[in-house]
């Protein structure tokens, strides 16, 4: 470290010392204003340590894994990832590895560690996607350590796997089990919530076009509607962050353009012209929704936007409201409905409209490279999965195949 040489100044003390040369000329640091010789000294002390270490006020050997989280949370996550990926990061490094491996210095995680560390989240019950996550943030900060910091010299993730899908753990999983709706569910669903309703439309969006739930709450009537050609263009979802809720990109930046049904389309026009007229009625006590430059949706500041999911005077219908459908499925429709199964009842989130949807889709023989670009998903094999829940319908269809095809009748 730089020695670092004090003199006073007047009535004041300042501290002074040398930095790297430049061009062969002498550089120096120096800073003054302080009262005494020993505030100067201690000044000068912490501000030679910041620049002999970059501004690192720690060992890289001896860090805390927990330490090197959370600095590798700053300087790469808050940098290189969008906010939603940032807060779903940083909720699985306090819930799960944290309290497990935090403990360990940086450089004494191993392979073994971290291969129990999986088994043992395995082993409570998570899901494979939740795992998949916690194995991709390890590996991920890991690498980073490796490769920009130099902190270590190997990632002890790489030898790591997830248990292999046959692999059974010793709590049930906790991975949602879906079910697909029936008919008469939907119906019964729809009655309750029918379009006097504030959560008619986005049910229905859900139930004929297959939109996520933050999708749904995101439709702007104006931009993301073809009304002549029947097209609806996921732009974006809604998610509520630092106190607002805010426009993203779709999961997986999945946006994609949805032929709607006439039913929906009539809906929406329907709506659109509802809605442009409330402005005309309400004038200068509509309540007009915005978009500001950080894609908050607020009152005060930014872009008219002009959501489906508003009420007539124009505040915004949270997608919140899905909780009180849920109470109300969960808790009362059951019991005025005894002759559906109370698994549907039970079960049942704004997400089984999606399944429903898709399954609908794919049990009447739809395209299912086309049923996976009108959800939206990533890959293929996510739309497959489908087919481990086969309907009445998609094994009696089976069976018409097999008593058509076989040629010892």
């Amino acid at each position: 470290m730089p020695k670092v040489i004090t003199r006073k100044r007047g009535n004041t003390w300042e501290y002074r010392f040398e930095l790297a040369k430049i061009d062969g000329k002498r550089k120096q640091k120096s800073k003054g204003g302080f009262t005494t010789q020993k505030e100067a000294n201690a000044a000068g002390i912490l501000a030679a340590s910041d620049y002999q270490t970059c501004g690192v006020y720690f060992t890289p050997s001896e860090i805390s894994f927990s330490d090197y989280l959370k600095l590798w949370m700053k300087q790469y996550c808050k940098v290189n990832l969008n906010q939603n990926t940032c807060e779903n990061y940083e909720k699985k490094v306090k819930l799960h590895i944290e309290p497990h491996l935090g403990k360990y210095k940086l450089k004494s995680l191993t392979s073994v560690i971290l291969q129990d560390f999986i088994n043992l989240k395995f082993n409570e019950g998570y899901s494979r996607n939740t795992l998949s996550v916690i194995k991709g943030i390890l590996v991920s900060s890991l690498n980073y350590a490796v490769t920009t910091l130099q902190f270590i010299k190997n990632n002890p993730m790489a030898s790591v796997k997830l248990p292999l899908s046959r692999a059974r753990s010793q709590i049930e999983t906790r991975k949602k089990e879906r079910i697909v709706l029936s008919d008469e569910f939907i119906k019964k669903l729809f009655e309750r919530f029918n379009e006097t309703t504030t959560a008619y439309n986005e049910l229905l969006l859900g139930y004929t076009c297959g939109l996520r739930l933050g999708e749904a709450f995101a439709v702007d009537l104006e931009k993301d509607i073809d009304y002549e050609n029947g097209i609806l263009t996921v732009n974006h979802q809604v998610q509520f962050l630092n106190g607002y809720w805010t426009l993203l990109p779709p999961k997986y930046e999945s946006r994609r353009k949805i032929k709607l049904d006439s039913f929906t389309l009539d809906r929406l026009k329907q709506e659109k012209e509802k809605h442009f007229k409330s402005i005309s009625y309400y004038d200068k006590y509509y309540t007009q929704l915005k978009v500001n430059d950080k894609k908050q949706l607020n009152y005060e500041e930014g872009t008219p936007i002009h959501l489906l999911s508003t009420h007539e005077n124009g505040t915004y219908i949270q997608p919140r409201i899905m909780q009180h459908v849920g109470r109300i499925v969960h808790y009362k429709l059951y019991d005025e409905n005894e002759d559906i199964s109370e698994d549907e009842f039970i079960k049942y989130d704004f997400h089984s409209l999606r399944h429903k949807h898709a399954t609908m889709l794919l049990e009447n023989d739809a395209n299912i490279k086309d049923v996976q670009e009108r959800l939206g998903h990533k890959n293929i094999e996510t739309t497959l999965q489908i087919y481990t829940h086969p309907t009445e319908k998609m094994q009696a269809k089976t069976i018409k195949i097999l008593e058509q095809s076989n040629i010892l009748k």
